[in-house]
C-alpha cells in the first residue's frame, strides 16, 4: 500500500542556518503581503479560482507555526511551507551567501560549531520499522534517517540522521540532526520540510510503501544500500551529436539557454548530411529550459506538417503597481535599438498602465504557427525526457508531440511552464530573497501542467536511467 505526502525539498549546497534570531511572524507578514499584492500565480489560483478561504486557513496555520520559529533556519523552513500552497515552480525563496560563517565544508571546526548552534538535534528512539516510521537508507548509501514521532501537535513526526555524516572528508551532520520536519496542515494531512545540501527550494510529494520512501527525485529504502552499487547517474552537461548505428543518430541537448543556441545550431548544421538516417534520438534530460529560439532550427526536421498549433498562445502580466514599475523601468532593456523602438516601448507601457490592479487582457491571437519547410528525414524522432526538463524545454516537447514522427520516452517533466518572468525582492534583515512570478501563460487547449509535467508516450523506470537510450533503441527503433 502506498501513501502520499506533500513535501518541500530544499537543496542546499551550503548550510543556511544561523544562531541569529529573527522575528518570523514579521517576515511571514512581509512575504505574504508581497505575494498577495504582486504574484501572478496567487492572483490566478487564489483570486481568479476563488480559493481565498483555503488560502486564509493555510496562512493562519503558517502564522501559528511561525510563533515557534525563532532562528533564521527555522523561519526559512516555515517560508518554504508557506509557498507550498501555490503551484508555481518558478516562484519561491532563495538564500543568500554572504551570511555563512565559513566558505568551505573543509573547514571542519567551523562547520561543526555552526551545525551544533543552529540545527535541532534529537535523541533517536527505539522505533520499529512500521508504516512511515523507522529506519530509511538513502539511495546513495551515504546516510540513513529515522522517522519518529514527537510530542508536538503541529509537528507530529521528524526524520533524524542515524549517524554522523561525512562526504569526501567534509563534515555534514551529527547523529540526531533533524533532516525532515513533518507537519499536519490545515486539512489534517501530513506535509513536510526536507533539509538537504543545496540552496534551491522545491516542492515535492512524498510517497512510501513497505520498502521504499520517495521524496521527489530522492529515494530511501528499508534495506541497506551499497555506496558502490547506487551511484547517481548523470548525463554530461554539454551538447553533442553522434551516430549510434547505421539507422540512428543521437543528439544530446543539455540546455536551451540562448547562450547555447549558437552551439546547438552549429552542431546540428555540421551533421545535416547524416540526417538521412531514418531515426533520430533527441535527449533533453536535465535541460531546464532557456529560450524558445534555441530549438527553432530543429523543427523542420521534427514536424510532419508546416502548420501546427502553438501550445502557448499568449502571456498575461499581472499588473500590480510594483510589477508595472518593474516593467516600466526595464522598457528599453530588450530589443530597443532605435528611437522608433523607444517610442513603441513607451506606447506599450501607456497601454498597460490602464490595467494596473489586474491581469493584462489577452487579445485575439492566432493559435497557429508556420514552419518554413519540412523534411522527410528523419522519419522517426524519439525524445527522451525526465523530471529535470522544465520551462522552454517543456514548450519544445509540446511543439514536437504534435508531429506524428515523434514519440517521447522517460518521466513526467518538471511542470514549470504556466508562470514566468519573475522579479526578485530582498527580505530585510534576513538571509534570503523571494522570486515572484509576474506573468501567466495562456495555453491553446487550457491545459494545466504546473507541478504535474508532460507525460511521455512511454514511461521508463528512473532506477535504470543509464539504460534509457538502449531501451529506446530496443523498444522502438528495432521494431
Amino acid at each position: 500500500m502506498k501513501y502520499k505526502i506533500s513535501l518541500l525539498l530544499i537543496l542546499f549546497s551550503v548550510f543556511v542556518y544561523s544562531k541569529n534570531v529573527c522575528d518570523c511572524k514579521k517576515i511571514i507578514h512581509f512575504v505574504s503581503k508581497q505575494v498577495e499584492e504582486n504574484s501572478a500565480s496567487y492572483h490566478h489560483q487564489v483570486i481568479s479560482q476563488k480559493k481565498k478561504s483555503d488560502y486564509r486557513k493555510h496562512k493562519k496555520h503558517i502564522e501559528n507555526i511561525a510563533k515557534t520559529a525563532f532562528t533564521n533556519r527555522q523561519c526559512l523552513g516555515v517560508l518554504q511551507y508557506y509557498f507550498s500552497f501555490l503551484k508555481d515552480n518558478h516562484q519561491g525563496i532563495f538564500v543568500t551567501n554572504d551570511y555563512y560563517p565559513f566558505t568551505t565544508f573543509s573547514d571542519t571546526v567551523s562547520v561543526k560549531k555552526f551545525i551544533k548552534e543552529n540545527v535541532e538535534n534529537i535523541s533517536l528512539k527505539n522505533n520499529e520499522n512500521k508504516g512511515m516510521e523507522g529506519i530509511w537508507h538513502h539511495e546513495s548509501g551515504i546516510f540513513n534517517i529515522q522517522i519518529q514521532k514527537t510530542n508536538q501537535k503541529e509537528r507530529p513526526f521528524v526524520g533524524v540522521l542515524t549517524q554522523d555524516v561525512r562526504i569526501n572528508n567534509q563534515f555534514l551532520g551529527f547523529k540526531g540532526d533533524v533532516k525532515i520536519d513533518i507537519y499536519r496542515n490545515y486539512k489534517g494531512n501530513l506535509q513536510a520540510i526536507f533539509w538537504d545540501f543545496g540552496q534551491k527550494p522545491m516542492a515535492y510529494e512524498l510517497a512510501f510503501s513497505d520498502q521504499k520512501l520517495k521524496i521527489g527525485n530522492v529515494t530511501f529504502y528499508r534495506n541497506s544500500v551499497s555506496k558502490e552499487k547506487k551511484k547517481k547517474f548523470q548525463l554530461p552537461s554539454k551538447t553533442y551529436f553522434k551516430e549510434l548505428n547505421k539507422n540512428t543518430n543521437y543528439f544530446r541537448i543539455h540546455s536551451f539557454d540562448y547562450a547555447n543556441k549558437k552551439n546547438i545550431d552549429s552542431i546540428f548544421s555540421a551533421n545535416k548530411e547524416k540526417l538521412t538516417k531514418p531515426n533520430l534520438i533527441i535527449d533533453v534530460r536535465g535541460n531546464e529550459g532557456g529560450s524558445d529560439w534555441s530549438y527553432q532550427l530543429l523543427l523542420p526536421y521534427i514536424m510532419d506538417k508546416k502548420e501546427y498549433e502553438k501550445p502557448i498562445i499568449a502571456a498575461s502580466i499581472f499588473l500590480s503597481k510594483d510589477n508595472f514599475k518593474s516593467f516600466y523601468n526595464d522598457r528599453y532593456k530588450y530589443g530597443v535599438d532605435s528611437r522608433k523602438d523607444s517610442l513603441n516601448a513607451d506606447k506599450k507601457m501607456e497601454a498597460l498602465r490602464k490595467y494596473i490592479g489586474r491581469f493584462e487582457p489577452v487579445k485575439n491571437t492566432s493559435k497557429k504557427t508556420i514552419v518554413s519547410s519540412i523534411y522527410d528525414f528523419p522519419q522517426n524522432v524519439y525524445i527522451i525526457q525526465n523530471k529535470q526538463c522544465a520551462s522552454s524545454t517543456e514548450g519544445f516537447i509540446l511543439n514536437a508531440k504534435q508531429s506524428k514522427k515523434v514519440k517521447t520516452f522517460g518521466q513526467n517533466t518538471m511542470g514549470a511552464l504556466t508562470y514566468g518572468d519573475w522579479r526578485e525582492i530582498q527580505i530585510i534583515d534576513f538571509p534570503a530573497r523571494i522570486g515572484l512570478t509576474q506573468k501567466r501563460m495562456i495555453f491553446s487547449n487550457d491545459i494545466n501542467l504546473e507541478m504535474i509535467g508532460i507525460t511521455p508516450d512511454v514511461l521508463l523506470n528512473p532506477e535504470n536511467e543509464e539504460q534509457w537510450v538502449d531501451i529506446v533503441l530496443q523498444k522502438s527503433i528495432s521494431q
